[in-house]
Order: structure tokens, then sequence, then C-alpha cells
């Protein structure tokens, strides 16, 4: 029982701390071992390591899930309406969690198993009806989403690069549209 409540004051902790924090990147190790109460060890033998600890903890700061799931879906749109609605949601949570995303996106690019492009997943199929195999869905799904990943992790640099800030809710989903239009494209009537 001791074990487990080491973790969980260890989460508990680092959740504190980066609700607090002015900068939260610069939360260290031992400033989380001490308000939790534990060895700084601890932190490396229940999560790996202090990436992944912050990874969890912000993931829980952020619930990006549930604030999926709150989002309506409206099946008489079309499947790209859709999906632009679900992206826009996962931008507006980016947004409103910003001063996390230097913390969060590394560990979910480079270390978390692949699920949130499965969210969008459904959309995608529906919309090209068929006519793009199950393969080329799920690249596409992932495209999408590691792009907004990047792009928000590094909005800095997309704004130097593209002359575009993310920062800024209508540029975002601008930037959006130009994706989903590039990446889904109307299927042509003849």
């Amino acid at each position: 029982m001791k074990e487990e409540n080491q973790k969980v004051l260890l989460l508990q902790a680092t959740i504190a701390l980066l609700e607090e924090a002015k900068q939260p990147e610069k939360v260290t190790s031992r400033q989380i071992a001490e308000r939790a109460g534990v060895n700084l060890a601890m932190i490396n033998y229940y999560f790996g390591s202090k990436d992944t600890l912050v990874a969890q903890a912000v993931s829980e700061i952020m619930d990006v899930s549930s604030e999926l799931f709150r989002f309506p879906h409206d099946p008489a749109k079309p499947p790209k309406e859709r999906l632009r609605g679900i992206l826009r949601q996962i931008c507006l949570v980016v947004l409103k969690y910003r001063r996390y995303t230097r913390l969060y996106v590394p560990h979910l690019l480079l270390e978390e198993e692949i699920t949130l492009p499965q969210y969008i997943l459904p959309e995608i199929r529906a919309h090209f009806g068929g006519s793009r195999d199950e393969t080329e869905c799920r690249v596409i799904a992932y495209e999408m989403v590691s792009f907004l990943q990047l792009a928000f992790y590094r909005d800095d640099a997309f704004l130097r690069y593209a002359g575009l800030n993310l920062a800024d809710e209508e540029t975002a989903n601008r930037v959006l549209d130009m994706q989903l239009n590039l990446l889904l494209p109307d299927e042509k009537k003849e």
C-alpha cells in the first residue's frame, strides 16, 4: 500500500507544482520529490523518468479525452465537417493548456502509443467511403494529428516560417482548414 501511495503522491505533487509554476518546464525532480515527501529515486522507480511523470501529470491536467468527448458529433453533417469539429476541439484544448504544450508534445510524439489519430480515423474512412484502404486512412490520420502536435509545439518557429500565429484561434482554424483541404480533398463529381 505504501508503494502505491508514493506513486500517487508523486503524481499529485507534480500536478500541483505544474499548476503553480509560472514556467512549468522548470519544475525539477527535487521539487517534485520534496513536495511528495518521498525519495528522489522513486520518480524513476515508479515512472521511469521525470519526463514520463510530467507527461502523465499534464495528461491528467488537460484530460484531453474528456475534452474531445464533450464535443457533440452531428451525424447529419458530412464526415469532413465532423472531422473539422473534432480537430478544432483538439486545437482549442491545446490553446487552453498552451503552457503545457512544450512538456507534453515531445512525450506524445516520441514515447506514447499512437492513440490520438484513432479518434479521427472513423471520419477519414467515412470521408473516403472505401476509395482509400485502411493503411492510407491511418497514415492520413497520423499526418493530421502529428502535424498539429508539432506545429503547436514549435509555434514560434512556425510563425517565423509561415507567418501564422497558432496562438490565435482564428489562425489555428485557418491552418486546420488548409490541412483538411490538402489531405481530404472533396471528391470530384462528374
